[in-house]
């Protein structure tokens, strides 16, 4: 497809008759993809008893071995994983991770933490960006206010270009 030569427009006619072009684009895009999104929801439709059968099975089967390797894990020795005809099994360690005991609640080993291992408890500080920018939109604090603590409230302007959704023939 050719692309058209950019030039500016030379009055709101012409500008008129651009947004003209990007509503038509625009609607027959929508009609394009939700004919597209029609096609793949029959397609997966198609598929999916297929596919929830098959994982089904999957899931049975990993689950049968698993309860094999359970029972026998002598026969894998000092390894952590057998491989086999069709594949390997075997178990992964999970990475480390602090849980509580059990009977032990959060705050109570927070409080332990504190008192016996304090470089372990995290004081995490930061700007409150929105109650700075609340409290300036309020009149609270000034702009000088900031500027003496080396921020400013800054806002950014996007031109946009938003057709109509009616249907529109080109």
């Amino acid at each position: 497809m050719k692309t058209p030569h950019k030039t500016i427009p030379q009055s709101l006619a012409d500008v008129e008759e651009l947004l003209a072009q990007v509503a038509a684009s625009d609607a027959a895009t929508r009609k394009v993809t939700a004919q597209m999104d029609a096609e793949i929801t029959r397609i997966r439709e198609k598929y999916a008893a297929i596919l929830d059968r098959e994982k089904t099975l999957r899931e049975a089967a990993e689950e049968q071995i698993a309860s094999w390797a359970e029972l026998n894990k002598a026969d894998f020795g000092d390894r952590r994983s057998m491989v086999l005809t069709h594949g390997t099994i075997g178990w992964r360690l999970g990475n480390p991770a602090v849980k509580l005991r059990a009977r032990v609640k959060a705050d109570q080993a927070l409080e332990q933490v504190k008192r016996r291992l304090p470089e372990y408890v995290r004081r995490v500080e930061e700007l409150d960006k929105a109650a700075l920018l609340s409290a300036y939109t309020g009149k609270a604090i000034s702009a000088e206010d900031l500027e003496a603590c080396g921020l400013k409230i800054t806002q950014t302007e996007r031109f946009y270009c938003e057709p109509k959704s009616e249907e529109t023939e080109r």
